[in-house]
């Protein structure tokens, strides 16, 4: 058999697809690829964490000092109101053995409140001041137990120690302080599915407390009168954490009609001591703020 060598067509080995656009193929496929990698990641360490015990999450947050800047000492008579309602609210919400909320005042003009690990929630003057009664209290504290409850800081702090494992070996990083300071215990995300699941049983709780829900959709309408007189909208729901404003004040209509609940209803008023307390807070964090200028 006679040997011949074949001649190779030049340009074999060149697509015919223009380079820009196989260079874009591969960063699109690279990408996705990523994101799907980054949602499994995140579910994965969300799911895992869930299985610890609620025990052993206490240890966790009792390696930080997440206390250390709040002013419970300093607001004794509003901290105990602040841990009645929250032991009252845990009742009603029937918490497992052994899970304990513990609630925390911050003298500061953030409007904002939120939970962290080991059963601790954070509230703060600027939200407080805000509240008009009770019952909008009752709601936000009901909120803010409900993450506890149904294990949402652990399952998004669990969340994002894996991702960031799994970008550090992606990126060859070296840095092995994943838990990082005690600020990434303070500012855990949730994600949609947890706000709603939240908002679900501060309305149930809300019933269960007082019959009705009269002042539970007032919580929303406080954050978005704020969004609003601020010029700052609301983000396109697909890239929100949360569930839209609007969205949460309709759902407390949704929820009692379908359990067939009343929305009027006698209000609760807040406590004498309560605006007295935040206002004396207030004066004496303005002077000392005046004499360290």
């Amino acid at each position: 058999m006679e040997y011949k060598n074949p001649h190779i067509p030049e340009n074999i080995n060149t697509s015919k697809e223009h380079p820009l656009k196989d260079f874009s193929i591969l960063l699109i496929g690279s990408i996705v690829l990523l994101l799907i990698g980054t949602v499994t990641l995140a579910f994965g360490g969300g799911w895992l964490a869930s299985k610890i015990p609620f025990s052993a999450e206490i240890k966790i947050a009792n390696m930080y000092d997440l206390s250390d800047d709040t002013d419970d000492d300093s607001a004794p008579e509003l901290t105990a109101y602040l841990q009645s309602l929250t032991d009252k609210i845990s009742e009603a919400q029937k918490l497992p053995d052994g899970m304990k909320v513990t609630a925390h005042y911050l003298d500061d003009n953030t409007v904002n409140a939120f939970a962290t690990i080991g059963g601790h929630i954070f509230m703060y003057r600027g939200l407080l001041e805000k509240l008009p009664n009770e019952n909008t209290l009752v709601t936000l504290l009901s909120h803010e137990i409900a993450h506890v409850k149904y294990r949402h800081p652990i399952k998004s702090l669990g969340s994002g120690i894996i991702v960031s494992i799994g970008i550090a070996a992606l990126t060859g990083g070296t840095d092995s302080n994943i838990m990082g300071e005690t600020g990434m215990l303070t500012v855990l995300k949730f994600g949609r599915d947890m706000e709603q699941q939240s908002d679900e049983a501060a309305a149930q709780t809300l019933y269960a407390l007082y019959g009705h829900l009269n002042g539970g959709a007032e919580l929303f309408e406080i954050f978005h009168n704020m969004r609003e007189e601020m010029g700052a909208g609301e983000s396109y729901e697909m890239f929100s954490t949360h569930p839209l404003d609007e969205d949460r004040i309709e759902n407390f209509s949704t929820i009692a009609k379908i359990e067939g609940w009343e929305e009027i209803g006698e209000l609760t008023p807040l406590p004498d001591f309560y605006r007295s307390a935040l206002k004396s807070r207030d004066r004496a964090h303005q002077k000392l703020s005046a004499g360290t200028k």
